[in-house]
């Protein structure tokens, strides 16, 4: 192959020779021609001589060596074309080879076609699975990004306890709602075995994220072990946390029980022993010969301490909603067990000591109205409530005991009474002291709470005591030798009347002191009437037939009843009914029994008057001059 520069200077040479051809070789351009052509060819004459040979003689040299190259390149190109035809050939003969060849390889693949068929057909159903099994293998990955922890949030599960715990922990706790949700859903046992498993791996992570929460709740909260102890906002969170975990949970709260109690024993027996700060409050144990005061400063600490606990416990458990009221009460009273003992001892120590039913009855107040302030704040079945009411128990059993023996005393001091009829000092004492109680118990709250609840109250016990004495002491009157009829029944109606004065009757009707004494105010009234008519002689009973020796008898009678009514001696019914304490009884019973007793002497005048019309009846004062004597 030529290239460009030889192209171009043929090109040049051909111009130059078709020049000298047509063109006269005399003329200059000729010349320049010629000798241009001879530089291009190199020419060069023999010798010297030579130069001098005409141009027309370099004209046919150059024409001669044309003609000879032109020769020269016709036979090059035959041979040329002669290689190349041979070339041709060889090609023809490969070409013919590859169709040989081209013509074997498709029936070969005709015939590989023919058996592969059916290989074709399970390659097309091989590549539909790949295909479904390249689209589970993509729900598959999807399914693990959303069901299984990355290895950052198992790390995060591990470390402190921070924002990004709690919300891979909320992660965690949603993933395995939805992956249980997915379990019911699933069909086919293998969908049911691998969410199966994807439960399994997340209840592991779960277990032991919060088994690594309580180990750190567990820490924290001995903070707690204060008097006046603060917590940090994680803390509450995580034992909302714990909240869904019971067992975990149960073991916080009974952590905390366990260190509260202890603080609020410490803190009790502190202010028991050593007061507060720098001496101010004094020991509350200063004041331990005040029982009242004693006692009550005591149950006031506890009881400030108790709302102290319960607000504590409220703010600790804010973030726990579904925690219920009853639990929190349960532990408030697990809290609270750590005053239990201290207090139980010397409260016992100081009923034990009291004597009056009085001081008792405060101590029996106190108890009862902060027993009852304890229950609406804790749970009744615990062992704090249990210890305050078996003291409540205790001092109203401690009451009733010192009421019983003071009541004792009455009725045995009442089996020997003085002429007079004056009640025993020992009855006095214990209505003065059941009228303190009263008085006490109508100006506390306990009478209050006594309308509210239906259980046993003061007044009850004073109700048992005072009948249980008046039935004893009425018995023993009954009893006594030396005392008339109705000097028993005036002795029993000063007994009510000290009742009756002493404890208001309007106030507690259930004792029904008025029937008693308008029971023994009838009977007095009787008694006194049937000693009238005794005292008077006259025959009430019968009146016997109209004889010399009866009317003898009973003019008699007559004038004995007549001397009696004008001495005022053995028919005066106003010195009889003297020794009676209530004096406003006194009159109204000895009124009541003369008009009585008139009115029987009335229809004893009427019989003896129409029986024997003079003698004895003319002795016989009128009914009316009876009634203004007696």
């Amino acid at each position: 192959m030529q290239s460009a520069a030889d192209r171009r200077a043929a090109g040049s040479l051909g111009r130059r020779v078709q020049q000298i051809v047509q063109h006269p070789l005399d003329r200059p351009e000729m010349r320049t021609a010629l000798e241009s052509l001879a530089t291009t060819y190199s020419y060069q004459p023999a010798s010297a001589a030579t130069t001098t040979t005409p141009y027309t003689q370099k004209h046919r040299d150059i024409r001669h060596e044309m003609l000879e190259h032109t020769h020269n390149i016709d036979r090059e190109f035959v041979n040329k074309l002669a290689q190349v035809n041979s070339i041709f050939g060889e090609l023809e003969d490969c070409v013919q080879a590859l169709d040989q060849q081209c013509q074997h390889l498709r029936a070969s693949i005709n015939h590989t076609r023919s058996i592969t068929a059916n290989v074709a057909t399970q390659a097309s159903l091989l590549t539909e699975e790949q295909s479904e099994l390249e689209t589970r293998q993509d729900l598959a990955q999807l399914l693990l990004q959303k069901f299984v922890l990355s290895a950052k949030d198992s790390q995060t599960l591990q470390r402190q306890i921070d924002d990004e715990f709690f919300r891979v922990l909320d992660r965690l706790d949603r993933m395995r709602r939805e992956c249980q949700g997915l379990m019911v859903g699933s069909r086919g046992e293998s969908g049911q075995q691998g969410v199966s498993e994807l439960l399994s791996e997340l209840a592991q992570h779960q277990d032991q994220a919060y088994k690594h929460l309580l180990r750190w709740v567990l820490s924290q909260i001995r903070i707690l072990n204060r008097d006046t102890p603060e917590f940090s906002m994680r803390l509450k969170q995580a034992l909302g946390r714990l909240v869904a975990h019971e067992a975990l949970f149960d073991s916080a709260v009974v952590e905390i029980s366990a260190i509260r109690r202890e603080s609020l024993h410490r803190a009790f027996i502190t202010a028991l022993t050593r007061g507060g700060p720098r001496g101010t409050p004094r020991p509350i144990e200063a004041h331990a010969a005040d029982a009242q005061r004693f006692v009550g400063d005591m149950l006031a600490w506890v009881h400030q301490a108790c709302a102290s606990e319960r607000e504590l416990l409220d703010t600790l458990f804010s973030h726990s909603p579904s925690l219920q009221t009853q639990a929190q009460q349960q532990l408030l009273a697990n809290v609270l067990e750590g005053v239990s003992r201290p207090l139980e001892i010397r409260v016992q120590q100081t009923i034990a000591e009291l004597q009056t039913p009085s001081a008792v009855y405060r101590i029996d107040s106190l108890l009862e109205f902060y027993a009852s302030m304890f229950a609406s704040m804790c749970l009744p079945d615990t062992p704090f409530i249990r210890a305050v009411v078996q003291l409540a128990v205790l001092a109203r059993d401690k009451l009733a005991q010192t009421l019983n023996a003071l009541a004792e005393t009455a009725i045995a001091d009442s089996a020997h009474i003085a002429p007079t009829l004056d009640l025993p000092e020992s009855l006095h004492l214990l209505l003065g002291a059941l009228a303190d109680i009263v008085h006490l118990y109508e100006g506390s709250t306990t009478m209050a709470l006594a309308e509210t609840e239906p259980k046993s109250t003061i007044a009850d016990l004073v109700k048992q005591v005072l009948e249980h004495a008046y039935s004893e002491i009425r018995s023993t009157i009954m009893q006594a030798e030396g005392l008339a009829e109705y000097e028993k029944r005036m002795l029993e109606l000063n007994v009510l009347s000290a009742v009756s004065s002493t404890l208001d009757a309007s106030t507690y009707k259930q004792l029904d002191i008025s029937g008693h004494v308008e029971r023994c105010q009838q009977q007095l009234e009787a008694e006194l009437v049937q000693l009238l008519k005794t005292k008077s002689h006259l025959p009430f009973d019968s009146i016997a037939t109209e004889t010399q020796e009866n009317v003898d008898v009973l003019a008699d009678a007559v004038n004995q009843f007549n001397q009696s009514l004008k001495t005022a001696m053995d028919l005066d019914i106003s010195r009889l009914v003297s020794r009676l304490s209530n004096h406003m009884w006194a009159q109204e019973i000895s009124q009541h029994a003369a008009r009585m007793f008139t009115e029987e002497y009335a229809e004893l005048y009427k019989q003896i008057r129409g029986i024997m019309e003079h003698g004895a009846g003319d002795l016989l004062l009128t009914p009316e001059t009876v009634a203004t004597l007696l």
